[in-house]
């Protein structure tokens, strides 16, 4: 076990993991029962503990990651740890940075010391089972495969998610929500001010859903979907069984919703 550790530390003090996933890989030889090199066992202990990522300007992509024990970032960030909750932040700029408007070829762009700033984004690995929160002022946020909970809010930019499990509570204020998975238990909440709303819901999925907009058009399809009532604007559905609940409320937009 300890040539394990001291070849953790190594590999951080020669710059090939970060000092994060260090970290990641040294909790995880704590918790592993077997003293010998092995194929990763179960994390466990995972109950209670939340991984938050806040971005005021620059997209993120959050992954979920098996391998990862709680959460590891690439791209310009800082992480501190408060309670159960790892906060990673999103840092673009720095203070000695220097920017500038350029002209692409269809659209200006930020050059931040020279280089598009489009480039120094948020990439985030945590573990799927764990919760995650995700705060966002100005850019689009992507989770894939985090079978946790979900809680996100992008100001104005655009929140897709994929393959997700567990409940979803998604606030929009300008942009578009397109999500895609499986929901058969909790109660969900997606809330969009103004863009579209799609939501797609896999097959196993079990979920009353209630939807509605105020200026705009609810669609549903999908021969899993069992309509209720309400209007053009408004519908109620039930697919399968209905054991979870997913409230959408979109202002100035269309619903698109989906059953496998």
């Amino acid at each position: 076990m300890n040539d394990l550790r001291r070849e953790i530390v190594t590999q951080v003090a020669a710059g090939t993991i970060t000092a994060e996933e260090g970290a990641a890989r040294l909790e995880s030889l704590e918790t592993s029962a077997t003293p010998a090199p092995a194929p990763a066992a179960p994390v466990t202990g995972l109950k209670g503990r939340f991984v938050k990522v806040i971005s005021q300007f620059g997209s993120a992509e959050i992954v979920g990651d098996p391998s990862v024990a709680f959460a590891v970032a690439d791209g310009p960030h800082r992480a501190r740890q408060e309670g159960d909750t790892m906060v990673i932040e999103h840092q673009p700029f720095d203070e000695d940075d220097s920017f500038a408007f350029g002209q692409g070829a269809s659209r200006s762009r930020i050059v931040l010391n020279g280089t598009t700033i489009a480039r120094r984004n948020l990439t985030v690995r945590m573990n799927p089972d764990l919760a995650l929160t995700a705060d966002v002022q100005a850019g689009n946020v992507r989770v894939d495969g985090v079978h946790g909970p979900i809680t996100g809010e992008v100001q104005a930019g655009n929140f897709k998610v994929s393959d997700f499990r567990g409940t979803l509570n998604l606030v929009v204020q300008a942009g578009n929500v397109t999500a895609s998975g499986r929901l058969d238990s909790g109660s969900s909440k997606v809330r969009c001010e103004m863009g579209q709303v799609k939501i797609n819901l896999e097959k196993g999925s079990s979920v009353r859903i209630t939807a509605h907009t105020t200026l705009g058009k609810v669609a549903i399809e999908g021969d899993g979907a069992e309509l209720g009532g309400g209007g053009r604007s408004a519908r109620e559905v039930t697919v399968g069984s209905g054991a979870a609940s997913l409230s959408i409320d979109c202002t100035m937009g269309n619903v698109k919703v989906s059953a496998d």
